[in-house]
């Protein structure tokens, strides 16, 4: 899965998409990753500021890597 991240909404569409394909409830992932289920509900819907460091808290939880590239 490749998604081209812009917005927070694009990091809550890889982070959502991602616990799909895994079949992971939002409380599963939460308890994985050490975030609050309502926390990641919000990041989710892009409807958040957050912390940095909890987003990739979440994205190691999901095995996920985020990499920057030059257009």
């Amino acid at each position: 899965m490749s998604i081209i991240i812009r917005t927070m909404y694009d990091i809550g569409l890889a982070i959502r998409q991602r616990r799909e394909q895994l079949g992971l409830s939002q409380e599963a992932l939460a308890a994985r990753a050490g975030v609050s289920r309502s926390w990641l509900a919000k990041v989710e819907t892009g409807k958040t500021s957050f912390d940095f460091r909890m987003v990739l808290m979440v994205f190691s939880a999901l095995q996920l890597k985020l990499e920057a590239s030059s257009a």
